[in-house]
């Protein structure tokens, strides 16, 4: 665009314009994007100083907000994407530190079918990935109850020590847990978990050697958990060797 000629006093007159250009614009879909429609008008400002290329500051002002708004939306959501550019290019706006005025804009944005295909499938896999996070940290919390829970009652812990591994309990089991856990009642609430520890030596005779040492390294956990490093001890005397203790390396 030519520039008129310099009147003999003043600022050369303020030139204007259009916009029409159709570019690609960014959106939140990896590798996707819209196809993005501008027309608009602008106009100069008086100044001492004037833009070389008034047209392309008018221009880059306005795609710059386009593109920001587009990169935040999937490209499903081309409809309220482009009403949010147009809510902000629908004024008059000055282009910051140039003489030009962006007297008004306003965007279409259209989408593949592939694209809106591939929106559709990423949503879903973000969705199930969340799902899956959700469920991952329900299962953690409880297992910190269920931790929390047993650590609060030996014959908890060892209940659950004998649900877990089923494959330690013979025909006399049942009965001999049973009178364990009423023996060991009035022990465990002040921590005296030594004639525990030498009634589940009775009780668990008739394991195997690595289902007793599983066992009794439990009760050796729990007790040192509860800042009981003698009773700790006095269980783990109670420990038989395993056959890689007998057979090492």
């Amino acid at each position: 665009m030519s520039r008129p000629r310099r009147k003999r006093e003043g600022w050369p007159t303020p030139r204007a314009g259009n916009l029409d250009i159709t570019c690609p614009a960014p959106s939140s879909t990896p590798g996707h994007s819209f196809t993005l429609s501008l027309a608009g008008a602008w106009e100069e400002l008086p100044s001492p100083h004037p833009h070389y290329s008034p047209h392309a500051a008018a221009t880059d002002h306005a795609l710059t907000i386009a593109r920001n708004i587009t990169s935040s939306y999937p490209v499903t959501d081309a409809v309220p994407a482009a009403a949010r550019i147009n809510t902000l290019l629908g004024r008059r706006t000055d282009v910051p530190h140039i003489p030009v005025r962006l007297l008004w804009a306003t965007v279409h944005l259209t989408v593949e079918p592939d694209a809106v295909s591939a929106a559709i499938t990423h949503q879903r896999h973000a969705d199930e990935q969340e799902q899956r996070r959700a469920e991952q940290s329900r299962r953690l919390a409880d297992a910190q109850s269920l931790r929390d829970t047993l650590m609060s009652d030996p014959s908890l812990a060892m209940a659950y020590w004998f649900a877990t591994a089923p494959q330690s309990l013979d025909s006399d089991s049942l009965s001999r847990l049973e009178q364990l856990l009423a023996t060991a009642a009035p022990y465990a609430p002040q921590g005296r978990w030594a004639p525990l520890a030498r009634l589940l030596h009775t009780f668990a005779e008739r394991l195997s050697t690595d289902a007793k040492i599983h066992l009794i390294d439990t009760l050796a956990t729990l007790t040192d958990r509860y800042g009981h490093p003698d009773i700790t001890a006095a269980i783990q005397a109670l420990r038989p060797e395993s056959s890689e203790d007998t057979h090492p390396g």
